[in-house]
């Protein structure tokens, strides 16, 4: 019995339980002695199968005489993985995908199903999802791009003939970015030192990012443990460069959890001014506090605060960096949880999103600026928001914005990132600033 590929089922069964699949895998992995090798190969197959959920289940159920949420979890999961393994991992020969399921079998306690699970993949190993005939345009394009039906709807409104490029993006490979700490050490030593210790790196379009090419923990990559760098996407660095930090403002982070722009912002004023740091749940608190604390920033304050209400106790501030809460459409290759979030409840969403950045122009300096960011690529909740602050704040602005990522989309100075033209997470970001 294969260790790795019983864990992979385990952990499919946990997240439709609804684990979300990030925590249930590493708390499974650091549970048990896989060898570096079965942890990269359980991690690629319990996050593809996770990924491609919804077209392996489409072909599955075409060779199943009942539907699958009648079958036991434990089946479904074991087909889900073997059938991932034949389609998508090279790798793996599909003899031995199969041989593997219907040995699983057994192990959870499912042996009646060993004939199944061998009938079905081998029946599914010749399916051809390119030549499914389906009902209408959404449904081909979800199950082709196993993404729920309503995010398709949304690309489609808002991109029309860039849709299916869009849902292609969504596969693409994240980059592992980060931030270098420049209070701590300069960007050349930092080069130098990868350099030394034999890690690859490669030079990002935003001052100060750099991207990694490294397998295991965050911890071992060289200058953790100094506070040299931390984690964060090239777009999100953008976003609090853009807000034009200078040394010695105040700055507030309305929604700052789990810190990274804090940290971003604390950094550009190099020791002077102030950040403070808002979320109103004190373990994402705890969060900040802790890397504020790794990376050597004492400037940065925390306060548990919900963005979308006044707060009275909070003085002016010459920036405020409103990264709003959203339906993540924009990272769904990071976190392929979110291809399947429901999209029911997005116009309250934008209700909330245009709530915070109302309140956060109460906080506002004269001449001061918002930086109003999303992880979305979903127009209600981007160019909407922001136009509609606009038109009931004639005293607000659009700052230019000198973005040097290629192939943004910049629109009146609303920008937005596709993945599958910049190769980094979507993400939208507006300037405004008060006159």
């Amino acid at each position: 019995m294969d260790l790795s590929r019983k864990l992979v089922v385990d952990c499919l069964v946990k997240v439709e339980k609804s684990g979300f699949s990030n925590l249930v895998l590493t708390s499974a992995i650091d549970s048990h002695n896989l060898s570096n090798q079965d942890k990269a190969f359980a991690t690629k197959l319990f996050y593809g199968t996770v990924e491609r959920k919804l077209t392996l289940n489409h072909i599955i159920q075409k060779h199943l005489s009942k539907p699958l949420s009648k079958m036991d979890k434990e089946v479904v999961a074991i087909l889900q993985s073997g059938l991932y393994q034949i389609m998508y991992m090279e790798s793996v020969p599909d003899y031995a995908a199969i041989n593997q399921a219907v040995g699983l079998c057994p192990v959870f306690r499912k042996t009646s199903a060993k004939g199944l699970v061998n009938a079905v993949l081998r029946k599914c190993r010749n399916f051809d999802i390119e030549k499914e005939v389906f009902t209408d345009e959404i449904t081909a394009l979800s199950v082709k791009y196993s993404v729920d039906a309503d995010i398709v709807k949304i690309i489609k409104k808002d991109y029309g003939d860039q849709t299916e490029d869009i849902l292609k993006g969504m596969f693409i490979t994240p980059k592992f970015t980060v931030k270098i700490n420049t209070t701590k050490i300069t960007e050349e030593k930092y080069k130098q030192l990868l350099s030394e210790k034999g890690v690859e790196y490669n030079e990002m379009p935003v001052a100060g990012a750099l991207e990694i090419i490294h397998r295991g923990s965050v911890t071992d990559i060289p200058g953790f443990n100094e506070g040299y760098f931390y984690v964060q996407g090239v777009t999100s660095q953008y976003a609090v460069s853009a807000a034009g930090i200078r040394k010695g403002y105040d700055v507030l982070d309305l929604c700052a959890a789990p810190g990274g722009k804090s940290f971003a912002a604390a950094i550009a004023l190099d020791g002077t001014g102030s950040v403070t740091s808002c979320d109103p749940n004190p373990p994402r608190l705890k969060l900040i506090e802790d890397g504020a604390a790794r990376l050597g920033l004492e400037n940065i304050t925390t306060v548990q605060n919900s963005g979308e209400v006044y707060n009275g106790k909070l003085k002016r501030y010459d920036v405020i960096i409103c990264d709003v809460p959203c339906s993540g459409i924009g990272i769904i290759p990071k976190k392929p949880d979110l291809r399947y979030k429901s999209m029911a409840d997005v116009k309250q969403l934008a209700e909330l999103q245009y709530s915070i950045l109302s309140t956060a122009a109460g906080y506002l300096k004269e001449n001061g600026t918002i930086v109003y960011s999303t992880c979305t690529i979903n127009k209600l909740e981007n160019e909407q928001v922001v136009d509609k602050f606009l038109k009931e704040n004639p005293d607000f602005k659009l700052e230019k914005q000198h973005c040097p990522v290629e192939n943004i989309l910049n629109v009146d100075e609303k920008i937005t990132f596709l993945s599958h033209l910049t190769g980094f997470d979507g993400f939208f970001v507006a300037v405004l600033r008060k006159m």
